[in-house]
């Protein structure tokens, strides 16, 4: 049960936990964690950590899936806590639900918050957006200074977007963590992390995934041996992304990151220009469709690399670069528009 539990909700490269179960199994898991993974990946991983440090029955930083604990998960459990982005009331009626409740149903599927939206400091009288996050990080204290004798854990699986007043507001409890508390984060790169909370957590990279366990991770899942295989040559090892190229919106999305690529391949500013201008994903307020644009354009290209030689293979390395340096520039903010522009002004430079 637990390696099937373990294997639909969140597959990790061999090895790259074993710290963290030597950790477990030993009784010093850390106090503080902080995942570095690709941004909307962290959710399955950080689920599995917590339900195996509150199941009664763990084995190797995995939970038995059938102790009383184990049971009460699925449905949210009471020490669990849940440090979210909060949006308005008018943009959460807008925007996909990203919750926990939808978090728990399948976190593989669930859309990832706005990337504007912010963790709030919250506190007495401040409602959550969502069901069972805590009311922000003053909320969350108060819930902690409650006396516990079990484990608890608190999730913040975008660390990433926890602003500076709420950064400082949760710096106060990590300073001394109650006993038996587990805080689990994930950022897409620890530097986007207050460098205080950074300093005080245990630090894990979660390296990309093998084809082959990409595969497996998607068969388990339903998909068709040859889509799973297809998808996860093109996934950069990640299993999120695997997963959204097998659905029929990814065909439209391939097309158009051909698209893009061969227009970096060209040496042509007027038409890049025109492409770039006119294509809707680079307009949305959202920034999810231009990133995963991107990242559709990265595995495209990855997959094409043992096909090439000589110039080809200098000509693909360039245009890796430019494709990544626009993907930071937009999880900084950057306007897609003016990142894809210097994405090809660099690759052309």
């Amino acid at each position: 049960m637990a390696h099937e539990m373990n294997v639909e909700r969140a597959p990790t490269a061999t090895g790259a936990m074993d710290g963290l179960r030597l950790a477990a199994d030993s009784g010093r898991f850390p106090a503080v964690l902080l995942l570095s993974v690709p941004r909307g990946e962290g959710s399955a991983i950080l689920l599995d950590i917590a339900q195996a440090l509150l199941c009664k029955a763990p084995k190797e930083l995995r939970a038995c899936g059938a102790c009383p604990e184990c049971k009460r998960f699925a449905g949210g459990h009471p020490r669990l806590f849940w440090l979210l982005p909060q949006v308005s009331d008018d943009m959460a009626q807008k925007i996909e639900p990203y919750g926990p409740e939808w978090i728990l149903k399948d976190p593989w599927k669930v859309a990832p918050p706005p990337v504007s939206a912010q963790i709030p400091v919250g506190g007495e009288g401040t409602d959550p957006t969502y069901p069972m996050m805590a009311a922000g990080v003053r909320g969350l204290a108060g819930k902690l200074a409650m006396a516990e004798r079990e484990p608890r854990v608190i999730l913040v699986p975008y660390a990433e977007q926890l602003n500076q007043s709420s950064s400082n507001a949760l710096l106060k409890i990590l300073e001394e963590p109650p006993e038996r508390t587990y805080f689990l984060l994930a950022a897409p790169s620890p530097e986007r992390v207050l460098p205080t909370i950074r300093s005080r957590s245990v630090l894990q990279t979660v390296p990309p995934l093998s084809p082959e366990r990409v595969q497996q991770f998607l068969e388990a899942r339903g998909v068709p041996s040859d889509a799973a295989r297809d998808a996860s040559t093109r996934c950069l090892g990640r299993p999120g992304a695997a997963l959204s190229l097998c659905s029929d919106e990814a065909r439209a999305v391939r097309g158009r990151a051909k698209e893009w690529l061969s227009i970096c391949r060209q040496p042509d500013a007027e038409k890049a220009l025109a492409w770039i201008l006119e294509s809707d994903e680079l307009q949305a307020k959202d920034r999810r469709p231009s990133q995963l644009l991107l990242e559709t354009a990265l595995g495209e290209l990855e997959g094409s690399v043992p096909t090439l030689s000589g110039a080809q293979v200098d000509g693909a390395e360039r245009i890796r670069q430019g494709l990544e340096q626009a993907l930071r520039d937009i999880a900084q903010y950057s306007r897609p528009q003016m990142a894809y522009t210097g994405a090809w002004l660099g690759i052309h430079a």
